[in-house]
């Protein structure tokens, strides 16, 4: 667990306090740099990255440090930095991860008083309301965080402008305010926000419009980033309108992260050693002498050398790196015959199931997998398009997360297994020159949307092997025990106008920050062949039939931006955190067929 504390806002005041917990695997994903979370008594945005590598934090920073050699090429990393676990024991709360106040306006239940954080600084019980209630004692209300917050496309946010809502440009001198409903009611065209001073009042029916905030005389954007110690902008320059939100909506944070496998040779131990000491190694003009010290009774002095020789190779190399390049990598390794066993990464090849050798080249279990997952930004009011281009809007929409540019990211390692599934390329054209040009209009729907820069991952078969790794998943929930959302895919694709090796493969895989990572269940179904012909038999029949047909069947406009054909919830779709891209691009027929053109199927000979 990372426990994060509180910093109060006011430079002038060193007061922390705990405020909660958090997993360490959370502050990469769901509760990352810039969210807001809400503790059983403190609401609060997790602090930038600022702090993680100075002062008392730099101590153990080696211990912290760690090397994906693949995911620094894509991300543009020196290295990546663990979160730092708590320290304490017992009742004793250590304060690792920094977390400001927000929003800043607070509620009081009781007395319906809205109070600014900043108030409340020098209380002694900064939790409870100090304005006084009609007998002139102090209400004494629990405080609760504001609901509403104004976000904008840049990726800022602020405490929604309750004064500026009932005044305008005409400030009040020292404005008290309140809100509450009338009628006793609970819905927002009932609430009201009151300035008690001035006694002027203005109803929040409409605040969630797209125009509420704009306008000549509108409230504009500061530029505001409270996750960072510089909380506004020194030449505020955003011109995007802001928006009104709920606080705990889903689009007040989409934390963009990436990953990728840690695969040999960067999966040996030797290799790891020779990353961390590679800045002073470098410069030797002998570097045995220093090896020799490092070796362990796992690790010798030739294999400490190998090692040197592989990331010095790497280092000198002035070919650009890639996604596509990454992918082909992994592909390598995922698709490479016999046995693998290294430190961080052990596969080995199983039987195909009786049916499927027809549609399968190859089926590889990974017994030990590593994952680096790092995150390297944040978006609002909409998910991160996908861009890992430099500059132009999509870069602008990526909120930073250090208030000077770091050459690290905060990230963590997950281990667990894998089952890899290489498809044959004979069966995945056949299959092509039975559909025609099925997905022409998906490929349109993809070129017009927000996420056109991912054209380059779209193809006939990236649609037809995302599918069955949709499929695959949900069924594999269903029979092995493991829920769908702690299963991931990664799909192994030819990507567009590639000069590459072709790539039909799919990762299905779990994977956990624990030593163990996972129980094993998905080797032992890899493993058994009959077990897996069962559960791929079980898999076509299920899709063949969805409660939303014929509708679902027969759809070419599902889900966001239209970009999927028959993929509902109810057959296709998957939690959020296991789909590689955003749960489109999916069709199930691609899979099935249906009952009037089964060739539009890629299995659809093994319904019967």
């Amino acid at each position: 667990m990372a426990k994060a504390r509180f910093n109060n806002n006011k430079n002038k005041s060193k007061k922390t306090r705990f405020v909660g917990e958090v997993r360490q695997t959370q502050l990469i994903t769901t509760y990352g740099i810039g969210s807001i979370v809400d503790f059983v008594r403190d609401t609060v945005m997790i602090a930038g990255v600022d702090d993680w590598d100075t002062g008392k934090n730099a101590d153990d920073i080696e211990s912290r440090r760690i090397f994906n050699e693949n995911l620094q090429a894509l991300t543009g990393a020196k290295y990546f930095l663990q979160p730092k676990l708590s320290t304490g024991s017992g009742f004793i709360k250590s304060a690792d991860i920094p977390a400001f106040v927000f929003p800043e306006w607070l509620y009081c239940p009781r007395c319906n008083g809205l109070i600014n954080a900043k108030e409340m600084a020098n209380q002694k019980n900064p939790r409870k309301c100090l304005f006084n209630n009609k007998d002139g004692k102090p209400c004494n209300g629990s405080l609760i965080a504001s609901r509403f917050v104004v976000i904008c496309e840049n990726g800022h946010i602020e405490d929604f402008p309750y004064s500026w809502w009932i005044h305008g440009q005409q400030e009040c001198n020292r404005p008290k305010l309140s809100m509450y409903n009338v009628g006793g009611r609970s819905d927002i065209e009932s609430l009201f926000v009151k300035c008690v001073t001035c006694g002027k009042s203005r109803g929040m029916n409409g605040v969630f419009a797209s125009h509420a905030l704009a306008g000549e005389n509108g409230y504009p954007c500061k530029g505001n980033h409270p996750h960072l110690k510089e909380r506004k902008a020194r030449k505020p320059d955003c011109d995007a309108p802001l928006k009104t939100s709920v606080r705990s909506s889903t689009k007040v944070y989409f934390p963009v992260t990436m990953s990728a496998l840690l695969i040999p040779p960067w999966s040996q131990k030797a290799v790891e050693i020779i990353q961390k000491e590679y800045d002073a190694l470098e410069h030797m003009p002998d570097p045995k002498p220093y090896l020799d010290k490092k070796t362990t009774s796992s690790v010798d002095i030739s294999q400490l050398l190998k090692a040197f020789e592989i990331v010095k190779a790497r280092k000198g190399s002035s070919l650009p790196r890639n996604e596509e390049n990454i992918y082909q990598d992994e592909y390598k390794v995922l698709t490479a015959n016999g046995k693998t066993n290294d430190d961080d990464y052990s596969a080995f090849v199983a039987d195909i199931p009786v049916g499927f050798e027809r549609y399968f080249e190859q089926i590889t279990v990974v017994d030990r997998l590593t994952v680096t997952e790092a995150l390297v930004g944040f978006t609002r009011s909409k998910p991160w398009s996908g861009d890992t281009g430099n500059g132009g809007e999509n870069q602008r929409m990526l909120s930073p997360l250090s208030t000077y540019k770091k050459d690290w990211f905060p990230a963590v390692q997950l281990r667990g297994e894998g089952i890899f599934i290489q498809f044959r390329q004979d069966a995945i054209n056949d299959w092509k020159s039975r559909i025609s040009t099925r997905y022409a209009k998906m490929r349109e729907q993809l070129q017009t949307s927000y996420m056109k820069s991912r054209c380059d991952r779209f193809s006939e078969e990236y649609v037809m092997l995302h599918t069955f790794s949709h499929l695959f998943i949900r069924q594999l929930s269903i029979e092995c025990g493991y829920s769908a959302s702690s299963l991931k895919e990664k799909i192994y694709s030819t990507f567009a106008d590639s000069n590459g090796e072709t790539m039909n493969g799919v990762l299905i895989y779990t994977a956990s920050s624990d030593c163990d990572g996972s129980l094993g269940g998905l080797i032992s179904v890899a493993q058994n062949t009959e077990k897996l012909q069962n559960i791929l038999i079980d898999m076509l029949h299920r899709a063949a039939w969805c409660s939303g047909d014929p509708l679902c069947v027969t759809s070419l406009e599902q889900g966001l931006n239209s970009l999927n054909y028959s993929a509902c919830h109810d057959c296709t779709l998957l939690p959020e955190t296991s789909c590689e891209f955003r749960n489109v691009l999916l069709d199930r027929v691609s899979i099935i067929g249906t009952p009037d053109e089964p060739e539009l199927g890629f299995m659809r000979d093994l319904l019967v």
